[in-house]
């Protein structure tokens, strides 16, 4: 038996943090608990990473179900094919391994990942626009791209308004440079710190996530009411820009007017705090342009304004409504009419409630009864006059653009017959596909 011929570097102690990251978020909670917590990277034998499991048990478990998945991962992160093996508790506290491990001869491993980073999402990809700007070149600041950057740094606004997408462009950029990241939602925080908190591991969660250089945080909304985990979050800001680090974080509402602790919203409101705004008409073009150009599709300038044309806050709605045009031009039937039906679809979509629950078929009547100054009684009943036999109509075109059946229309519009309700489907599409105000009246 030899012994250990090298200290255990940090790097080597990061890299095994970082599988273990990576492995909490891809097994079950029971199975990492049981195997893996509490494991420890001892050293490098020969291009084999020799890790410390509490018992022999563990070890032969370990080897049987996970070692492949460990194996790649560490390879993958250390940029070196590694195997790997496992070591009972007893044997790596005696401090002896079999062969000589050398840690110098390796180069230094990629900088550790907490959670995950979508580097699909970059700041070449982000349409940068009159109310996002702030939010986008505060995030291009602590990439280190220029000058001194503000921290911490604070997104906010409504859902699919593209914060997600700036927070993993930092975040990618970072780990580019080498950087240490913490690329989390608010609600894994509060999990793992509550793991850790249960497990009686805290100081090794604190440890690891305190260790980075750049810590992201999205979706602060779900922290609120959250006193301990707030305060949690309160020590990791302090303790990360202590040591020169960075914070980012996005959430849906202004973190100043959030249900948070004094301590956190001061530590917040000392960075940037900004909103982003929905994209202007020339934007929504050159949006749904560069959207375009990526899926290598060509959209006539008509139907890319038609798109524009589209008032609608959630730029994800809006990546829809450009997948629906390019969608039917792949198959040769993007024309107005067509492409009107699609946008209307979009709209209505966009008008469902955060919650996911269906807008009901009496809240889509009265929002078309609102535009043509009537009621919906006057809608449903039997008068023909107009404009009230086109608001009917309209109402029926969006009813069945929803889903609605031709049986459930007929029944909220006082009973009438399948073939009247066909004929005003109709009718009422012809009129959403003139009419671009009242799509997007129905958008709102």
């Amino acid at each position: 038996m030899l012994s250990l011929c090298a200290p255990i570097s940090r790097d080597l102690s990061r890299l095994w943090q970082a599988v273990l990251g990576t492995l909490e978020l891809e097994i079950s909670p029971h199975h990492f608990n049981t195997w893996l917590r509490g494991t420890r990277a001892l050293g490098i034998d020969g291009g084999c990473l020799v890790v410390e499991a509490r018992t022999a048990f563990n070890c032969d478990w370990l080897s049987q179900r996970l070692a492949s998945q460990i194996r790649g991962l560490a390879s993958e992160l250390w940029q070196e094919p590694l195997d790997v093996r496992f070591v009972p508790r007893a044997l790596g506290e005696a401090g002896e391994l079999p062969g000589a491990l050398s840690l110098a001869r390796l180069p230094a491993p990629q900088p550790p990942v907490i959670g995950r980073v979508n580097c699909d999402f970059t700041f070449e990809r982000y349409v940068r626009a009159d109310g996002n700007c702030l939010a986008y070149e505060g995030c291009l600041d602590l990439a280190g791209e220029r000058g001194l950057p503000i921290s911490p740094m604070v997104v906010y606004g409504a859902p699919g308004m593209g914060k997600t997408h700036l927070l993993h462009a930092l975040a990618c950029r970072a780990v580019g440079r080498g950087l240490a990241v913490a690329c989390l939602s608010a609600e894994e925080f509060a999990n793992r710190y509550m793991t850790a908190m249960r497990a009686n591991e805290l100081p090794a969660f604190q440890a690891s996530l305190r260790a980075v250089k750049l810590f992201v945080l999205d979706d602060l909304q779900y922290l609120a009411g959250r006193s301990g985990t707030q305060v949690e979050l309160v020590h990791t800001i302090d303790a990360i820009g202590d040591d020169g680090g960075h914070v980012a974080i996005a959430s849906e509402t202004n973190p100043l007017e959030l249900d948070l602790i004094d301590r956190l919203t001061s530590r917040l409101a000392s960075g940037i705090v900004t909103r982003v705004e929905p994209f202007r008409r020339e934007e929504r073009l050159a949006y749904g342009r560069q959207l375009a150009d990526e899926l290598g599709a060509q959209l006539p300038s008509w139907a890319l304004d038609r798109v524009a044309g589209l008032e609608i806050a959630s730029v994800r709605v809006l990546r829809g409504a450009v997948h629906a045009a390019i969608g039917l031009a792949r198959v040769d039937r993007l024309d107005l009419q067509r492409l009107d039906t699609e946008l209307t679809r979009v709209a209505l979509c966009a008008a469902v409630p955060a919650s996911g629950l269906t807008v009901s078929a009496r809240t889509i009547v009265e929002t078309v009864a609102r535009y043509f100054e009537t009621t919906f009684d006057a809608i449903a009943g039997r008068t023909r006059t107009e404009p009230l036999s086109t608001a009917r109509a309209v109402a029926v075109a969006a009813l069945r653009e929803q889903g609605r059946s031709l049986a459930e229309i007929a029944s909220l519009l006082d009973g009438r017959d399948r073939s009247t309700i066909k004929g005003l489907v109709e009718k009422g599409q012809k009129v959403l596909a003139e009419d671009g105000r009242l799509r997007q009246h129905l958008a709102v």
